[in-house]
């Protein structure tokens, strides 16, 4: 019998994992502009971080990075699905794994971006996903129970079945309480557990005024509608793909689908994307605010790319990895 392999200790184990950086923050707040600025001055590759940018033909209403940018700096972990297809938190975890150790064989350094919390939380916490997906029939069965018995009681259902659950979860949102009971539902082992990521990390987020995050946010509303976003819905209707999928619920797409149904103007699309997308920054920012790890960078008013911003941020980051 082959003699069983000595398991290195800890310490070894640390330092032989990439470190890992993150850029998080409010949508809006400047996160890619940063990144792109950061990727000028150090050798680094950018893993995203978004739940809406794995899928293809998504693009304006996503603030997707351009193919100059892609051009520029390899990013990863966008374009992944068509919208029809199922992807999961676990899907997005094990991709974002296996890129971890190319990017560092590369000599350079992983750069995750991106504003949905959850992911991150998984990829720094090292959460271990088992089980099989929820099924179709168990997801199906809870769509019809969320149309006959209303929002609300499925919330309280979460509650009642998942306590600790409860409290992570937007409770106003249909989507991630339909997610939440999935996984309870699913049975114990597909509930995570974790174990934190023993590199070096270093997590760094953007922060701006409440005003000045609002105009942005009221600035690229109205930049998606007129740079497009129309005509991509238009696109994704003519493939095939309706408003009840899961991905094209999201802010700025079930909007767009309300103007091509003639049931909206184009200015009151813009307006309510606009007022959605400053709810879903609150949720944002309550959620990172609960991550002691972070260190937050005070942008102000100032645009992302700002070089003396920039240079704040990566001397925060060296810093942050030497420690």
């Amino acid at each position: 019998m082959r003699p069983a392999r000595p398991v290195p200790p800890r310490h070894a184990r640390r330092e032989s994992l990439p470190p890992l950086a993150a850029i998080v923050g409010a949508t809006g707040s400047g996160k890619s502009a940063m990144a792109m600025a950061i990727a000028a001055r150090q050798p680094v590759e950018i893993v995203v971080a978004d739940s809406r940018q794995v899928y293809r033909g998504m693009d304006i209403g996503t603030a997707k990075p351009t193919a100059a940018d892609r051009a520029a700096v390899p990013h990863h972990l966008v374009d992944l699905v068509a919208p029809d297809q199922a992807f999961t938190l676990a899907d997005w975890l094990a991709a974002a794994r296996s890129q971890l150790p190319r990017i560092a064989d590369r000599g350079r350094l992983p750069l995750v971006v991106g504003g949905t919390g959850l992911y991150l939380s998984a990829l720094v916490d090292g959460y271990r996903l088992a089980g099989p997906a929820p099924s179709a029939e168990l997801r199906r069965r809870l769509v019809e129970e969320m149309e006959a018995e209303g929002l609300a009681a499925m919330g309280e259902r979460l509650r009642r079945l998942d306590p600790a659950a409860a409290p992570r979860t937007d409770l106003r949102n249909p989507r991630r309480v339909l997610r939440a009971l999935e996984r309870v539902e699913a049975g114990p082992a597909a509930a995570p557990s974790a174990e934190p990521y023993p590199g070096r990390v270093a997590l760094l987020g953007i922060r701006r005024p409440r005003a000045a995050l609002w105009r942005r946010i009221d600035e690229r509303a109205a930049a998606m509608f007129a740079g497009g976003l129309l005509d991509e819905v238009r696109a994704l209707r003519a493939a095939g793909y309706g408003p009840d999928l899961p991905p094209l619920s999201g802010h700025g797409y079930r909007e767009a689908w309300r103007v091509l149904a003639g049931e909206w103007p184009p200015e009151r699309a813009v307006e309510v994307t606009a007022r959605h997308t400053r709810q879903h920054a609150k949720r944002q920012l309550t959620w990172f605010r609960r991550e002691a790890r972070i260190v937050w960078l005070d942008a102000g008013d100032t645009p992302a790319d700002d070089p003396a911003l920039v240079e704040r941020a990566v001397e925060l980051l060296r810093r942050l990895l030497a420690g």
